[in-house]
Formats: structure tokens, sequence, C-alpha cells
């Protein structure tokens, strides 16, 4: 309800002045300097105004909706900020707090000014509102000129969109971050590699949990240089302390092979680290991986152990062949000796038969121990290779062979690209002479050899001869595995005795090369040889 019978200013000359707009006040008529004084003396002062009831003609309703609504007004404005101030101080990142705690002020500012709107119905503090509203004028334009100031900046905000899609990014990166740990994981366990850090300002390592695993026990335990030492000989640990130094010092990286003490046994790892350079170009870290290696590594040594027992052995084998084939050797051409020095003539019968088994027999042990001194000395020794003219050796072994191409009517066609080739001399020789004459040996009965020989690049640019005759040929099927052994014969002739293929083979493959071997039954056999000019 209306105040009736509350007045503020209850003469009538107010109450004119108010609805006549009369001025009747000396004060108002003073200078600018009395007036701010007299202002801030009467700050609360009501005598010189009347109520707002009173100052106009309001109805009870227009009056109490005014009030209403400037209370509810400020009731809104003191919530707020409250909401503000509890944002900005539970969260310490929000951006931009000073707005906030402008806008907490602006906003009490505007909801006082409501308040006492509502007030000057009963108390005419005018005074205290034209203050309350300058203050708030005050804050607004301060809030105002500090938005500008950071304007550019809240633009710069990402949006809720670009945050979400960061979000997403992020969440791939993880997914692919997390997978390649899962590998990485995995990998150290199934290769036994663990990773290792060594702090050069704090003088601490950091280890993986393979590495915990290498080293047998918790690796956070594993913190000082001398935990880690403890677990080398003492060679070792100068060549760890050694390498953590030069690294630090000279940034040089290094790998070494140590033996590892653990609780239960012993271990090879494979210890290797580098340096980590800072921007200035200095040493702030070294990091490095260590693998168990004592599988491998054991299973190397157990194979070196082996090969120098094999060597040792080989030496003694070739020791023993030497000898065996020497002293054989003596024996075979001494007993070949003696019997010439038998009177055959003189024998009986009987003995005479006996007589000419013994002859053949020692005839056969020698040619059998030469060949096989023959063989040691291809497998002892290394022939010395040389730049050999194709044509001109070739033409030598045609003419050894020439009496024998003559007499059964070979024919000898020559197709050479290159007319030189790295190879021992003696060898190839070797080769084409047992090559050809197998040709003219092997011929189908009744018809003259044709030999066809090749020397071409092969589609890798290595150099080959091609071999090929028109012969018997060998039955593949039956004897493809026998073709090179040694004594190995497939056509009977008196003259056939399995030799001159092995050395063949022997004599190349000490070289470095390859034969190969293609034939049919009386269509002919073809011999490819391959050369490594630089074995």
């Amino acid at each position: 309800m209306r105040p009736e019978n509350i007045l503020c200013v209850t003469d009538a000359d107010s109450i004119r002045m108010c609805k006549t707009g009369t001025i009747i006040n000396q004060n108002q008529k003073a200078g600018v300097s009395e007036q701010i004084t007299g202002f801030f003396e009467g700050i609360l002062s009501t005598k010189n105004w009347p109520a707002r009831w009173y100052c106009g003609e309001w109805t009870d309703f227009h009056g109490w909706l005014y009030i209403i609504s400037d209370l509810l007004i400020w009731s809104a404005y003191f919530l707020i900020p409250v909401f503000l101030m509890k944002v900005v101080m539970s969260r310490r990142d929000f951006p931009f707090p000073k707005t906030i705690w402008l806008f907490v002020a602006f906003i009490v500012l505007c909801g006082t000014t409501h308040f006492i709107d509502a007030l000057i119905f009963w108390v005419p503090v005018y005074r205290l509102s034209a203050l309350v509203r300058f203050f708030t004028a005050a804050v607004s334009l301060t809030t105002v000129f500090y938005l500008f100031k950071i304007f550019p900046n809240i633009l710069s905000i990402r949006s809720v969109s670009d945050l979400q899609k960061e979000i997403t990014e992020r969440n791939i990166v993880e997914e692919k971050l997390a997978a390649s740990e899962f590998l990485l994981t995995a990998a150290g366990e199934v290769g036994r590699l663990g990773g290792w850090e060594f702090d050069l300002t704090t003088k601490e390592f950091k280890w993986t949990q393979t590495s915990g695993e290498i080293f047998e026990m918790d690796e956070t335990l594993i913190v000082t240089e001398e935990d880690l030492l403890q677990f080398f000989s003492e060679t070792d640990q100068m060549t760890i302390k050694l390498a953590l130094l030069n690294s630090a010092g000279t940034k040089t990286s290094w790998d070494h092979e140590l033996k590892m003490r653990t609780s239960r046994h012993g271990k090879w790892v494979r210890f290797s680290g580098s340096a980590v350079i800072d921007r200035n170009d200095e040493v702030t870290k070294i990091r490095g991986v260590i693998m168990d290696i004592d599988r491998y590594k054991t299973a190397e040594l157990n194979l070196i152990k082996s090969i120098d027992q094999m060597a040792q052995q080989n030496n003694q084998l070739k020791n023993f062949t030497h000898i065996l084939s020497n002293n054989l050797r003596d024996h075979s051409s001494n007993i070949e000796s003696l019997t010439t020095f038998v009177d055959e003539p003189a024998l009986s019968d009987g003995n005479l038969a006996v007589f000419q088994r013994i002859k053949t027999v020692s005839k056969n042990l020698d040619h059998t121990l030469n060949d096989l001194s023959e063989i040691i000395k291809i497998r002892d020794n290394n022939a010395e290779s040389e730049e050999l003219d194709i044509y001109k050796v070739t033409n030598s072994v045609l003419s050894i062979l020439s009496e024998s191409i003559i007499e059964t009517g070979t024919t000898v066609d020559l197709k050479y690209d290159f007319d030189t080739i790295i190879f021992p001399q003696a060898y190839m020789e070797s080769i084409l002479i047992n090559l050809i004459s197998n040709g003219i040996k092997y011929k189908r009965d009744n018809a003259p050899a044709h030999i066809s020989l090749k020397f071409y690049l092969n589609g890798e640019g290595i150099k080959e001869l091609r071999y090929t005759d028109d012969g018997k040929g060998i039955n593949l099927d039956l004897h493809a595995d026998k073709v090179f052994g040694l004594y190995k014969t497939f056509h009977n002739h008196k003259d056939a005795h399995g030799v001159g293929l092995f050395l063949i083979k022997n004599q190349i493959e000490a070289q470095g090369g390859r034969i190969q071997v293609f034939s049919k039954v009386n269509q002919g056999t073809t011999f490819k040889i391959t050369f490594n000019e630089y074995a």
C-alpha cells in the first residue's frame, strides 16, 4: 500500500515544488564547489526531496509494479555475480579472469541502482543514487575498454567445433600411440630389448620394464651408476664408465657386448648408448638400449669353437692325406718297378697268370693314387688366376687332341663373344681337354662327333662357357646325382675312369664358379660353366 502517513518533506512548498517544478531552494544558485561540498555533506539527506510516492501521480498498481520489478532485477543482479565468482575461483585456468571480475563489479553496481530506485519510493536518497550511478558508469566504461583491448584474443579462442575436432584428432593419435606402444613393448619382450636413460644433472638412471627383466630385478632399484656396475666385472665396469664419460664429453655413441652377472646366472648383453643434445649444443642425457643376446652369443661362441675344432681336424686330415698319398705312391711305384724285373717267359703258365693280375692291379693302384694326388692338389692349392687368351688356350688343347679328332672325324665349332677370361691356365686346359676328349670318347656308334663351344655373357652379365656335343648322352633320371662323382662311369668304354668330370667340378668350384649339366640319352650332352673372375 502507499505510505500515506510517511513524508520525508511535509511542507506544502516542497510538495508544490515537486508538482510544479518551481525552484525555491537557494542552494541551487550556489557555485560548483559549494554544490559539490553540499552534495557529499548531505549524501544521505532526504529533507529537500519528497518520497517518490508523492512526486507524480502514482497509482498503487503503477508504483508497486515499478518497485517489485526493480527488486527482482536487483535480486538477479546480485545472484549472477555469485555464479561468476564461483566459476573463476573453481577454474583457475579460466581465460580472462580480470574481465569476469569487472563484470561482477558492473552487475553488482547495476543491481544496486535498481535497489536504490525502489528505496526512493520511501527514502528519497537522490544524492546516493547519483553517486552509485556514477560508479556504475565508471566501471561500465572500464569494462568496455578492457573488452576492446582483449577482443582479438577473444576471437582467437577456439570454437566448440574446433575443440571437438581437436579432441577427435587427439583420440585418434592416442589410439595410434597406444597401438605403437603395444607393438614396441611386444617387440621389446620378444627381442629381449630394453631402453634406458641417464640424466647427467641428477646422475640417475631410468629403465624400461624389459630392462628389469634382463637384470632379473626391479628396474626402479637400479638408479645410480654404482647400482648398474655391480652387475659387471671390473674390466666391463671400466668399459661402461669410459663409454658414459665419452658420451658426455665428446658426444660419441658406443655399442659393447658385455657379460652380465645376475641373481640366477651370467648372461651376455648388448649395451649401447648415445648422447642427447639440447638447443645449446650441450649433452643433457644419455639414452640407449640393452639387449639380452645370451642365446645368440653362446651359439656364436660354440660355433667359433666348433669351427676351430673343425679347422684343427681338417689340418690333421690334410696332413694324413698327404702322408698317405705320398707313402702309398712310393709303395705303388716300388711295386710297379719290381714287376719289370720279373722274367715273365721263365714263369709257369699258372704263375704267369697270377703275375699278370698283380701287374694290372699295381698299374691301376698307381693310376688311382695319381688321381687322388691331383684332387688333393686342387683342394689344397688355389691356382693363381691370370688373364687368358681363350682362343689361344682352346687351339692349344685342340692341337693336343688333334690325333683323336682326325681319327674319329670329329668337328669342333667355336663361337666366342670374348677373347679373354681371368682363370688359371692349367685348370682351363684341363677343363677343355676333359670335355672335348669325353665328347670324342662317348660319341654315338658309327658316327663322327660334333662338338660346339660357345663363350658369352649370360643375363646377369657374367661370362659363361657352353659345351655341347651330339654323343650318347647321360640318363639324368638315373644318374643326376652321380655325374660329377669320383669313379662314376655311365657307358662301357675301355678308357672310362670316372675322374675327368670330378676334376672339372673341383677346379671350377675352387675358383668360385659352378657347372651344370643337361643331357638326354642318344641326344647329346651340354655343360654350362659359369665363371667367377673376381674370386
